[in-house]
Order: structure tokens, then sequence, then C-alpha cells
């Protein structure tokens, strides 16, 4: 069983990333202390994200409906299904690429978790002197830090990024949700689960946007 783990901290940081237009969704679980946190578990955390994604959409679609110029606009809709979903463990290099405040181009370097951070295709509010101690303390609830056996799993490495390909399609390419068509149009997409053993937290994050 899963329990989410919803400090102030977290509320309030989900709220700025929100109001500054940053793309990333994300949720921290704490497993049962007699749980084993294997693959299995890390794929019920993303299942928890996803339902809360698509709780947050139809909560909003309620608001905007409020209004009666909107009364008719149809509820968003979202499926997925994880059971095709494949996950991919990140080396040591990896996971330590994804805590580098390193601005650069986007897209030179795969799990360049800051340049997306900062940069969706609008761009963020953020104040230039407070995105990276931001993005460090979104780090530092999410779990990833130096050292101990953190473990990162990609939900998203599989995907055909190529949508121009001549080859034929490959059902164990295509997405598992069409949250992810956004993102797949040229922007990118993430969805990462971590496992820090030593904080006993089991996070999940994911992004999938477009202009």
């Amino acid at each position: 069983m899963l329990n989410v783990v919803e400090q102030p901290a977290s509320a309030s940081l989900r709220q700025r990333m929100e109001k500054a237009g940053c793309a990333f969704e994300f949720l921290v679980l704490a497993p049962e202390v007699s749980e084993a946190v294997d693959e299995a578990l890390h794929r019920q955390a993303v299942d928890l994200l996803f339902q809360q994604i698509k709780a947050q959409w139809l909560e909003r679609h309620r608001q905007l409906t409020l209004d009666p110029r909107y009364a008719e606009v149809a509820p968003p809709t979202m499926v997925w299904d994880l059971n095709k979903a494949v996950a991919k463990p990140l080396n040591r290099d990896e996971v330590t690429r994804l805590m580098r405040a390193d601005a650069g181009e986007r897209n030179q370097q795969p799990y360049a978790l800051y340049a997306d951070f900062c940069e969706p295709p609008y761009g963020t509010r953020f104040s230039d002197d407070a995105t990276q101690a931001l993005f460090q303390t979104w780090l530092d609830l999410l779990g990833l830090e130096e050292g101990g056996d953190v473990v990162v799993l990609s939900w998203v490495d599989n995907f055909n990024f190529n949508w121009t390909a001549s080859d034929g399609p490959d059902p164990a390419r295509e997405p598992w949700s069409d949250y992810f068509d956004d993102g797949l149009e040229w922007w990118g997409v993430w969805c990462l689960s971590i496992w820090n053993p030593k904080r006993r937290t089991l996070a999940v994050l994911a992004a999938s946007t477009t202009d």
C-alpha cells in the first residue's frame, strides 16, 4: 500500500510551479514498512500520479463550467494502460545528470531535467535568482540526491520519438497514455519514478506539453 506524503512544502511548491508555468506534475508517496519496493510498486505509483492528474483536469473543467459561457465545454479525457508501460532503470551517470542545475541547450543531453523544468514551450515565470534554488527544493522533495541507493525508472524511454520515421508501427514503442500526445509533437515527455530507500519515499514525476 502507498500513502501520499503531502507536506505543506509539497503543496506550496506545486502551486508555485503551476503559477510559473512549469510543465511538471509530481507526487510523493511512502510505502508500508513491510512492503517490497519492486517494479510493480513503481508501476502502482505511476498509476496514482495519473489518477491525480486526471482529477486535477476534471476539477479545472468543473471550475471553468461555473461560467455560463463555458457550460457546454466537454470534460477532458485521459486514458492510460500501464500494462503496456516499459520501465528502464537509469544508471548512476544518468541519475546524476537529472540533478544537474545546468541550463544548457534543451535536447542536447538526455535526462536534462533542469532544462525542461525551466523551459516549457512558453518559458516560465520563475525569477532568475530563484530558479536553481526552487529546482533544488523540488529535487529534495522527490528524494533525488547524491549517494545512497536511489533507484530511478524511466517509463517513456522506449517511445518512438521520431514521428517521421518510415519504418512500420511498433506496438512496443507506442505511448501507453494519450497524456503524452502533446509532448510527442516536439517538446518531449517525462515520466520517472524515484525510490529513495533512506527516506523510504517513492516519488513520481511526469510532463508532456506543446505550444
